[in-house]
């Protein structure tokens, strides 16, 4: 069974001693495909001061106290580079495990004139996933109707109560579209405040959205090793929500490979049937093949 941690975070602050140890403690819980993310903000310079003060009255995560950059001078960050540590590489050459790394570019956004920018090339092909957060509860219904833009996951960040109620008929059809929906707990573990949001938030996508489990997943966002949980922990999480054990095992293990099967779809496929593939020999020569996601994806 494959286990995925879809959210750590870096930047350029990030050192290697401490991301050693991260990863380390996700090979340690078994997580075998970790995703690291970096975080950008995306404002148009018309937007108005009505957005800008619901903005200073959120709690910010950690990762997003960067300055916000108008989408006019907007410049896609490059992928952060990590190197696997030496001790999981020995692990894995003695049980034949595998572990990946991936990249991840999360925008939160704060309108919807300068989502444009994330129709690029650099932003489509440079990142393994894409992730969109809403600076408000109307950029979230905005996104869930928007289908120009192709990306894998919205966050629903608990320590925005105001993203509740969730409009139920529009995530179910963003679901059928592909989409996927994104808890973090990390700030749950040290915030009673943020405990009671998450189990809200968890509770209302579980009871009145996606009642099969569908559509959903847990992610740690942790800056620490201390912050990570092991996937049988977060089946636990699940099953406060009201799902029951099976469903919960489906959130941690087939949604997240779902996410990536998708990402994979959306840098090497054309419309999800064609696979296109560049061979580099003494001329470059492209290859197209049908895609069939079970016989093609390594993930």
């Amino acid at each position: 069974m494959s286990f995925c941690e879809l959210r750590i975070p870096v930047d350029s602050n990030t050192t290697e001693n401490i991301l050693s140890k991260i990863l380390i403690t996700c090979s340690d819980l078994r997580y075998d495909r970790v995703v690291l993310c970096q975080t950008d903000n995306l404002r148009a310079p018309t937007s108005n001061n009505s957005s800008s003060s619901k903005k200073k009255k959120r709690k910010l995560n950690e990762t997003e106290e960067t300055s916000i950059v108008p989408s006019s001078a907007w410049t896609c960050p490059k992928p952060f580079v990590a190197r696997i540590p030496d001790l999981i590489t020995q692990r894995c050459r003695q049980t034949n495990r595998q572990f990946r790394l991936y990249s991840r570019l999360n925008v939160i956004v704060h309108d919807n004139q300068s989502l444009h920018y994330l129709k690029r090339a650099e932003v489509q092909q440079n990142f393994d996933l894409i992730s969109l957060q809403p600076a408000t509860r109307d950029i979230l219904m905005y996104l869930l109707t928007a289908t120009t833009i192709q990306y894998e996951l919205i966050v629903l960040d608990p320590s925005d109560p105001e993203l509740l109620p969730f409009p139920s008929k529009l995530m179910r059809a963003a679901s059928e579209r592909g989409i996927t929906f994104e808890l973090i707990y990390s700030n749950a573990l040290r915030d009673s405040f943020e405990r009671r949001n998450l189990l809200a938030f968890g509770r209302s996508l579980a009871t009145n959205i996606f009642k099969h489990g569908q559509s959903i997943i847990f992610s740690s966002n942790a800056s620490n090793s201390l912050q990570i949980r092991s996937p049988y922990d977060m089946m636990e999480i699940g099953q406060l929500f009201g799902f029951n054990e099976e469903l919960s095992k489906k959130i941690i293990n087939q949604n997240p490979m779902d996410v990536l099967a998708r990402s994979f779809s959306r840098r090497k496929t054309v419309q999800g049937t064609v696979w296109l593939d560049t061979e580099k020999d003494n001329k470059q020569q492209t290859t197209i093949e049908p895609f069939v996601a079970t016989e093609t994806i390594t993930l």
